[in-house]
């Protein structure tokens, strides 16, 4: 390569380890590398198995997220008289109906602000924030709107239950949507034939082993 060719694309490159490759889309590399730096995973062997736990975590919350909302509003509802509960001011929704809609609009505002940090890209994060505020009012709804009508004891219940199931639904939607992008990661750098994770200096440390070792 000619001297000052391609200046501008060999600091990434330097940083995340790759050789100067026309046919790689630099964006992919820097989404690459922002997951790598977020995540921190030491080696490959490492990025396995933090899809591995990430993936565990995932299916354990969202499988207590369907047991949780199975007993404690599907089944229980009744008993506590969830019917009681006025309509949602926005949608017209049952509180049975809500808490479904609660735990979509987490799942997909996890999964749009995941989309905009990692792409960089302001609207989609906008639009993560417009899911959010919407998914915190649908939750404290029945305690600031109906506080007096429900009573203090069934209006702080029924918010808790959302709040417990939308807590749920946002762990198990990020550490899904983490498992993804490492897989992402994993799966690109194969494919592409680059290697985006951090590699150790041992130099100093080999300097200092043939110091100490005077029969090497």
């Amino acid at each position: 390569m000619a001297m000052g060719e391609d200046i501008g694309d060999e600091p990434l490159q330097g940083q995340i380890g790759i050789s100067n490759n026309d046919s790689h889309d630099n964006q992919t590399l820097f989404i690459m590398d922002s997951i790598i730096k977020r995540l921190k995973p030491k080696d490959s062997h490492h990025v396995k198995d933090m899809i591995n736990q990430r993936g565990l975590l995932s299916g354990a919350l969202l499988m207590t997220s369907v047991l949780f909302w199975w007993i404690a509003i599907n089944k229980g509802g009744d008993q506590v008289n969830d019917s009681n509960i006025p309509l949602s001011m926005i949608g017209q929704f049952e509180f049975q109906t809500l808490s479904i809609v609660v735990a979509a609009i987490i799942f997909l505002a996890t999964l749009v602000m995941i989309m905009g940090r990692e792409k960089g890209n302001a609207t989609i994060s906008n639009l993560g924030g417009l899911l959010i505020v919407l998914g915190i009012f649908y939750i404290i709804e029945p305690l600031i709107l109906h506080f007096d009508e429900l009573g203090a004891e069934s209006a702080i219940f029924a918010s808790g239950r959302l709040f417990g199931l939308a807590t749920m639904v946002f762990l198990a939607s990020k550490f899904f949507f983490d498992a993804l992008l490492l897989q992402w990661v994993s799966t690109s750098m194969m494919n592409m034939g680059i290697d985006v994770l951090p590699h150790k200096n041992y130099s100093d440390d080999e300097g200092h082993a043939d110091e100490e070792n005077p029969y090497a």
